[in-house]
């Protein structure tokens, strides 16, 4: 047998080319770097460093003067002074309303009296303006057209009228309304030297959602032959005992305010137990009853009575009637308490009413 030489394996040459170092990680590294940089100089500081990333509201201010609508007033009737004033106050809040808020254009140079405030020059005046609406955010505002009065002093207008104020108050978390009666009072020039507030009526004020304090009480849908009972009292709390808070002591707190909220006598359990004991209907409930949650608010005076019950959110059925019936019948509560002395507590709570 031949043997045929063969030839040996030929080697093939690779040509190796250099790979590339993947730079990506160093890159990431360094904006990462930047970043932590740029947030603990704005966290060291900057006040405030979310500023920096929210976008600020831009205070417009108009050119227009509206002093001119009552700037001849001496010579003009009772009734052109009126619709003056009427066009005046109008063009005033409605500027305010856009976003508006030029001194000039309504207030004297030095402005004798903006509501806490006196002699104010316009810098001052539009400060305390743009602080002052900060605190009521949402503002509703209706002034009622019919409420004016006003009387001539030599060339000054003092004017009165009423309003309807409704915001939400930020740095109480707190939704507050009222009516308030202002006082408005122009120079010659028809410019504004005064302006406050003369008399508050129907203040109200309550916390809004979340509430922390706030319990779902669920209450069934009663029974076709449900009897009607008489509301069952569970032994109310013995009365604090030397606390009674100072006579002029009249304002509503806020939960958040007092050391120790109030409390229906005996806890929430006890409150459960009275709500469903003492819950009755009418046969249209029976017929129609609904499922919902009926919100309601109310205070808590000092001696743990309830007064100003009232329906913030209902369902629309007779158990919004039963709710705040069932409320006002209640028991006293144990007071809020604050610096060991009871005081008059604005409280919230939810009942729902369920199959």
């Amino acid at each position: 047998m031949a043997i045929e030489d063969q030839e040996p394996d030929k080697e093939i040459e690779v040509p190796i080319t250099e790979v590339a170092k993947d730079k990506s990680l160093t890159y990431m590294g360094i904006i990462l770097g930047g970043i932590i940089v740029i947030l603990g100089y704005l966290t060291l500081f900057v006040d405030d460093p979310w500023k920096v990333f929210r976008k600020e509201k831009q205070q417009i201010t108009q050119a227009t003067d509206s002093g001119a609508l009552l700037n001849e007033t001496s010579s003009m009737s009772d009734e052109e002074v009126r619709q003056s004033l009427i066009k005046f106050i109008q063009a005033f809040y409605y500027d305010q309303s856009r976003g508006y808020f030029d001194p000039p254009s309504y207030f004297a140079p030095i402005t004798e009296t903006f509501y806490n405030y006196h002699n104010l020059n316009y810098s001052r005046l539009k400060d305390l303006y743009w602080k002052r609406r900060a605190d009521m955010e949402n503002l509703k505002r209706n002034w009622i057209v019919s409420s004016l009065e006003f009387t001539r002093q030599d060339d000054r207008i003092v004017a009165t009228y009423w309003a309807t104020e409704s915001f939400f108050r930020p740095s109480r978390k707190e939704q507050q309304s009222a009516d308030i009666k202002f006082e408005i009072i122009t120079d010659g020039n028809g410019k504004i030297v005064s302006l406050r507030e003369l008399e508050i009526k129907n203040f109200e004020s309550y916390p809004v959602n979340p509430f922390p304090d706030s319990i779902d009480t669920v209450l069934p849908n009663p029974a076709p032959n449900l009897p009607q009972q008489t509301p069952t009292q569970p032994q109310p709390l013995p009365p604090p005992q030397t606390n009674t808070a100072p006579a002029e002591d009249n304002r509503v707190y806020n939960l958040n305010a007092v050391e120790s909220r109030p409390e229906f006598p005996g806890g929430e359990k006890q409150m459960i137990n009275y709500l469903t004991t003492n819950s009755r209907y009418p046969l249209r409930a029976r017929q129609n009853a609904n499922n919902g949650k009926v919100e309601l608010s109310f205070v808590v005076e000092k001696t743990g009575e309830l007064k100003d019950v009232k329906l913030v959110k209902g369902i629309g059925g007779p158990q919004d009637d039963e709710a705040l019936r069932l409320m006002r019948l209640s028991p006293k509560w144990k007071p809020g308490i604050i610096a060991g002395k009871p005081v008059r507590t604005s409280y919230q709570m939810h009942i729902v009413f369920k199959d």
